[in-house]
């Protein structure tokens, strides 16, 4: 069971890449926090914990099975964590796919089929993790945060940022009713969503991009907002971390 003054974070398509990156980056600076570490396959899950034993992460890493497309795995892993936990203060939805690349313009079969499993996964999978976790969040004693990784994809990346930003205007007007009307049960904190851009890093989701960052320095925007004190920023949603500080970035 994780302290009451710790942090439970999940991190989708975690055994690998950006996703097992944030973990370590998170796990080093903040070891007293729980990460849950999602992973289609179980193995490689197993096999990603013990790269992080290795690079010296002593926080507490769970493995759970996890194919964000997959309804049956995402209810096992609301199931497991509110069972283990009780609560999650922090799910990162970092799980993507390449895929399209060089597709076929003049099969409308194949185009179809390519936007379709991209927004599957980079939109539709994320909206669904996000209602699922809500009474989670809700239950977390601190501010509950939410992370939401860029896509490299154009169409799926402006949807997630409508889903990202409806996200948080829904929330928002959630919280101001409820402090408007005090004497009515509240569900719990507000909380705040943010999209993390890791940039070009070089991982195998690149093809390992000659002139990609390593995915620990990709990480650092993720892990920032997990760490972040109420407020620090909450003035906007997407965020990156380039030249040694936080920066802004442009829809």
């Amino acid at each position: 069971m994780a302290s009451a003054d710790s942090k439970v974070v999940f991190v989708t398509g975690a055994n690998q890449g950006l996703g097992l990156a944030i973990i370590e980056v998170a796990g080093l600076r903040y070891p007293d926090n729980v990460y849950i570490l999602g992973s289609r396959d179980v193995g490689k899950g197993e096999e990603g914990v013990q790269q992080l034993r290795e690079k010296g992460v002593k926080a507490r890493v769970d493995v759970v099975q996890l194919e964000v497309d997959n309804d049956e795995h995402i209810t096992a892993a609301v199931d497991y964590v509110a069972k283990a936990y009780g609560r999650l203060n922090v799910p990162v939805n970092n799980a993507g796919m390449l895929r399209g690349v060089g597709v076929r313009e003049d099969d409308p079969a194949a185009i179809r089929a390519t936007y379709a499993s991209l927004f599957d996964v980079h939109v539709t999978s994320v909206a669904v993790l996000t209602l699922i976790f809500k009474p989670l969040l809700y239950r977390a004693r601190a501010a509950a945060r939410r992370m939401f990784r860029v896509p490299p994809y154009g169409a799926s990346k402006v949807a997630l940022n409508g889903l990202t930003a409806h996200l948080q205007v829904d929330e928002n007007d959630r919280a101001a009713d409820d402090a408007a009307h005090p004497e009515a049960p509240s569900l719990g904190p507000r909380i705040r969503f943010f999209i993390s851009n890791p940039g070009v890093l070089a991982t195998s989701f690149s093809g390992f991009h000659p002139r990609g960052k390593a995915p620990q320095l990709g990480a650092e925007s993720a892990v920032r907002l997990i760490g972040d004190a109420e407020g620090e920023y909450d003035d906007y949603i997407q965020w990156e971390f380039e030249g040694g500080e936080m920066r802004k970035v442009l829809w």
